[in-house]
């Protein structure tokens, strides 16, 4: 009876496993599908705001805004390149979050931090993170740093004549560059952070939330494989009930003032915006960085080998937000006593997680110290 048995479950979790898996593409496809509707109903509600003050609905926004091209591609991202738009002064390569489209950071022509280190004269290259799918559950930490971002570190260099691209890590994308760095320290010439996580047991509401004790990703991935967006959607949008109802008034209240409304827009489209969670990459996320904090205390292991900070030596600007509550700031601040860079600098501004890139004052006040700090580090090709 017992072999009847466990035969019987095994057959139960292969037949789960099947039916999990052939679904995970129909669900990045609705993923695709909520986006879009979304951003239909973000205008129309713009449109609405508009009415009442007698104004014409805005311009369609879709992002990200501005022109680019595909220089490179392969099963985890596509490599995405914004050419310097004056005098070129070197390569960047941004790694965004793996959950978040990166157009955060090319939000609108008016408002694009790419887009200001482009007219500044950096070749600008993005990784624009792909879907899972059904190779999700799979997928570790490796694939992505040691695999992904190594090869495009690789080929920014060779475009380069051999001068390696300075590095712009946000929010989990900045965990991830750091890793990056510490494990790769001879393939970039910098280090730029933004509101990025590494003491994870100091980050705030997010790791009071993912306690060992209350909350089991294992049991969250052999359910859903990858993570779904709508879930984690709903977990950011409980730190902030009242969110949605106040960003609405605010909308009925500034409808007259296009430049407004074309931001409201085109960041809340952008944060309807997500893709999945690779399920292999989030059993890790939330056991070794949330959980074990392994990479904050040095036990971290990324295939078979260590992921020791100490071994990031590059020029490193840690860019924390005051008022970030998806990354609290002790969680960034802890970085730089744990790195091996002897240039390093901790620059602290009063905004939010997000006003670090889509903010109009992070633009004017914050961007041309970063900027500059890049200009001074960084080196164009063949130089």
């Amino acid at each position: 009876m017992g072999t009847l048995r466990w035969a019987e479950d095994l057959i139960v979790v292969q037949m789960h496993n099947f039916f999990r898996d052939a679904g995970l593409a129909w669900a990045d496809a609705f993923d695709v599908a909520s986006a879009h509707g979304a951003r239909a109903r973000l205008h129309t509600q713009a449109a609405l705001a508009r009415a009442l003050h007698g104004r014409p609905p805005i311009a369609p926004i879709a992002g990200p805004a501005l022109p680019h091209e595909l220089t490179l591609e392969d099963d985890l991202a596509r490599l995405l390149h914004y050419p310097a738009t004056s005098r070129r002064r070197g390569s960047l390569l941004i790694v965004a979050s793996l959950i978040n489209r990166y157009y955060v950071l090319d939000l609108l022509p008016e408002l694009s931090v790419i887009g200001s280190l482009a007219a500044r004269g950096f070749d600008v290259f993005v990784l624009d993170w792909k879907a899972p799918g059904a190779t999700g559950p799979d997928l570790g930490f490796a694939d992505y740093i040691d695999g992904t971002i190594a090869r495009a570190a690789d080929v920014i260099a060779r475009r380069s004549k051999g001068a390696r691209p300075a590095v712009i890590g946000y929010c989990m994308g900045g965990t991830m560059a750091a890793m990056f760095a510490a494990r790769h320290p001879e393939r970039l010439a910098a280090l730029c952070l933004l509101g990025t996580p590494i003491d994870f047991h100091a980050s705030g509401v997010l790791a009071d939330w993912t306690r060992r004790d209350l909350f089991d990703a294992d049991l969250a991935m052999d359910a859903y494989g990858n993570m779904p967006p709508s879930l984690m959607q709903s977990g950011f949008q409980l730190m902030n009930p009242a969110g949605a109802l106040s960003k609405l008034v605010a909308l009925a209240r500034d409808g007259a003032d296009e430049s407004r409304v074309r931001h409201f827009v085109a960041l809340e489209s952008w944060l309807e915006d997500n893709i999945a969670f690779p399920g292999g990459v989030y059993r890790d996320y939330i056991r070794t960085l949330y959980q074990d904090n392994a990479l904050c205390r040095g036990t971290m292991r990324m295939g078979g080998t260590p992921v020791d900070l100490r071994r990031l030596t590059a020029p490193l600007l840690d860019v924390v937000a005051l008022r970030d509550h998806i990354c609290a700031p002790p969680s960034s601040r802890a970085l730089l006593p744990l790195v091996g860079s002897k240039d390093k600098r901790l620059l602290e501004f009063d905004t939010g997680h997000i006003g670090l890139t889509a903010s109009h004052r992070s633009h004017q006040e914050l961007w041309p110290t970063i900027t500059a700090w890049l200009e001074e580090r960084c080196s164009p090709a063949g130089s």
